[in-house]
């Protein structure tokens, strides 16, 4: 129930909860105007020293050596709202050649760099090593002693996964943020918002799935306030030599830079700069997300077969619920019996004869004849003893060292290995046999999973003087493994999946959407705190729901939504319970890619309240959603909502009751809406709309 009334005691409560008031986010002259000027200051050959990386080259750091090299210049158009300036420094004597090719923004106040290094001479180059793709100093406003970085946690399979985390930087001070064993977000999340004491601030990201860094580091001072900010990040460990021709890249760097004292607004320039430059696409239009059916709840892995999926899909059918897409998880392939024998038997890429005779192609010709794609989940980097590559190919495998973590000893013990991608043919091979099945079964969104921490696997073995090397070209690999798939499919959508949300950094997130955040999963104060983390990052997030009960289906809402559900019942209430389900996706699926602003404290307890708001400022419609925990002892909680316009009127709508209420943006913004939830645990959900907008268009 969604209740409206003054100022009270209970509302002054929510005030004290709830953060302040902003307008709709959309770039100021004044943040761009600052943008450019900062890239004029540092993206300039005529001033290498200022450029804003950093490494260091026979023992000498590149500010002092990029002065003497050859430098030039070159910037052109990519499109209206991009330009490309690049900038190569060649080193005279040994041939070294480093291109630094950075992206200009025109519609945000960013800029996104990468770095290539190419050996142009007929010898090994002497070492190159400590190469930081972002090096960079932000000043201190006199009398001003403390810098805060609002950062995150990555996902671990954890209920904290995603929890949002702060920082205060005063002299002496310092704060590193890293990725965990090779994989980007386990760790920390590589995005992170500066904000300066005198307002304003720097949003940005690291663009690399594999082990990077970050350090935030600020020297003593004797009696001034006002030491810099020096900022560095790139891969953790680089110290190599290149060979005669050999090219090299470094991470990715994205920058946004946002003006006025509520950080929020930096986040949410943020995210729909991801939105519109970094998220898949088909053709000109952002890939559509799935609303899924999953199979899995009741058919575990190893259990699908032909018959029973076909026979999931015709009840599908026949019951005409609009989802847009099936899923077949892990375990289609020949698997040994007992408890996950999916997972030893990754490295077989065969269907399974006995359980599928036909092949997997008559499971996807009945999903399109239903109305939906076909989603397939592969696992194709990690390989298990006995599997298909293992016996053909062990010279394209990789080992873990004897050096790896006790807790992840398990994959030593267990006989994992790593694809090498590499390694030239194993990655031509992979691309030629992923690439032909989705071309003859029928698959329209490949899930790539990835249950390994490589780090360990490409340090093993590596030679003293080409530290990083094993691991640079790895990456490089996935990532063109990935665009040859899209390039040949261009209408594929591509998941990515790593023992859940564990490779989400902006240049995967540019490649394919992340459908598993967490392997935290089904929890739905769990999905509440991952929503609540985060969505102050990425524009495309969601889970949905292995259970009917309103409270879970509601948890799991979001850009995305599976369902995992009983498709074989003959009970009337188990089919109405997903229509319903499906239909509270796609009626707010549209807004979740607005301005986000949470309305509650965070927390993973169970005795409080947790809500938030997604608002879109084009359309001037949002979503809010409260949620009462267990044990919350209180009925009623009040929340200002943000982004409105005082002076307009909004045709406001509670799920759960018939009927619409008009409302002032200034009573939404500074009375609010007073949500009372009476069962425990229990979930409201309220949709608002401008009037006289037209509502947004219905899947």
């Amino acid at each position: 129930m969604i209740l409206w009334r003054k100022c009270t005691a209970l509302t002054v409560f929510a005030l004290a909860c709830a953060t302040s008031r902003s307008s709709a986010v959309e770039p100021s002259a004044s943040e761009l105007q600052a943008a450019r000027q900062w890239v004029e200051s540092r993206w300039d050959a005529r001033t290498p020293d200022r450029l804003p990386f950093s490494f260091v080259y026979d023992g000498v750091l590149s500010t002092r050596l990029l002065p003497s090299w050859h430098v030039r210049q070159q910037e052109r158009n990519l499109d209206q709202q991009r330009s490309q300036r690049t900038i190569a420094l060649s080193e005279p004597r040994t041939g070294l050649r480093l291109r630094c090719v950075a992206t200009i923004y025109h519609d945000f106040p960013a800029v996104e760099w990468v770095l290539y290094f190419k050996n142009l001479g007929n010898a090994d180059t002497p070492i190159l090593e400590g190469v930081r793709a972002l090096s960079t100093r932000v000043e201190a406003t006199p009398g001003q002693r403390l810098f805060t970085l609002y950062h995150a946690k990555g996902s671990h399979e954890e209920i904290t996964d995603f929890q949002p985390l702060k920082s205060t930087i005063g002299p002496g001070q310092n704060v590193r943020l890293a990725s965990f064993g090779g994989r980007s977000s386990d760790g920390d999340l590589p995005f992170w918002n500066l904000a300066d004491p005198a307002g304003g601030g720097i949003a940005a990201g690291i663009g690399w799935t594999g082990q990077w860094t970050a350090s935030f580091r600020r020297g003593k001072t004797s009696g001034r306030d006002q030491s810099p900010l020096h900022i560095q990040a790139g891969m953790e460990t680089t110290h190599l030599r290149l060979h005669p021709g050999e090219e090299i890249r470094s991470p990715a760097i994205l920058m946004l830079f946002w003006q006025g004292a509520d950080r929020r607004r930096g986040q949410n320039l943020f995210r729909q700069l991801l939105l519109r430059h970094c998220t898949p696409t088909v053709g000109r239009e952002l890939a559509d997300p799935p609303c899924a059916a999953s199979p899995h709840a009741v058919v575990p892995f190893e259990k699908t077969t032909e018959k029973n999926m076909l026979e999931a899909i015709g009840n599908i059918a026949a019951h005409h619920i609009p989802f847009d897409t099936w899923w077949i998880d892990a375990g289609w392939y020949r698997c040994p019996g007992g408890p996950s024998g999916w997972a030893r038997a990754v490295g077989n890429f065969g269907t399974d004869p006995g359980r599928f005779p036909n092949g997997l192609k008559p499971v996807a010709d009945a999903a399109h004849k239903a109305g939906m794609r076909f989603l397939l989940w592969f696992e194709p980097e990690r390989v298990m003893p006995g599997s298909e590559i293992f016996q053909a190919h062990p010279e394209w495998l990789m080992k873990p060292g004897g050096d790896i973590p006790a807790a992840l000893r398990y994959q030593l013990n267990d006989g994992f290995h790593l694809l090498n991608l590499g390694n030239p043919q194993a990655l031509a091979w992979l691309k030629r046999k992923v690439s032909g099945m989705i071309g003859r079964i029928g698959i329209d969104c490949y899930r790539n999973d990835f249950n390994l921490y490589p780090l360990y696997f490409w340090r093993n073995g590596e030679a003293a003087d080409r530290q990083g090397m094993n691991e640079i070209k790895y990456v490089t690999g996935l990532y063109d493994y990935f665009d040859t798939l899209k390039r040949e499919h261009p209408r594929l959508l591509l998941d990515t999946c790593a023992s859940g949300g564990r490779r989400i950094d902006f240049e995967m997130l540019r490649r394919a959407l992340v459908l598993t955040r967490s392997d935290y999963l089904w929890d739905p104060i769990g999905q509440q705190c991952h929503t609540y983390g985060l969505a102050q990052w990425i524009p495309i997030t969601g889970i949905g729901s292995a259970s009917l009960d309103p409270y879970n289906c509601r948890s799991g809402l979001g850009s995305h939504f599976a369902l995992a559900a009983d498709f074989y019942s003959t009970d009337d209430k188990t089919w109405d319970g997903m229509v319903r389900a499906v239909k509270e996706f796609k009626r707010a699926m549209p807004l979740y890619c607005g301005d986000y602003y949470p309305l509650s404290l965070y927390s993973a307890k169970n005795d409080t309240w947790m809500a938030w708001q997604f608002h879109r400022c084009d359309l001037d419609e949002g979503v809010v959603q409260a949620f009462r925990r267990k044990f919350s002892p209180q009925a009623t909680v009040a929340y200002l909502l943000h982004g409105l316009d005082p002076a307009a009127e909004y045709a406001v709508v509670n799920w759960d009751e018939p009927g619409s209420r008009r409302v002032t943006g200034r009573e939404l913004m500074g009375q609010g809406i007073v949500f009372q939830i009476r069962s425990r645990p229990g979930a409201a959900v309220c949709t608002y709309r401008r009037v006289g907008r037209e509502g947004i268009p219905q899947r």
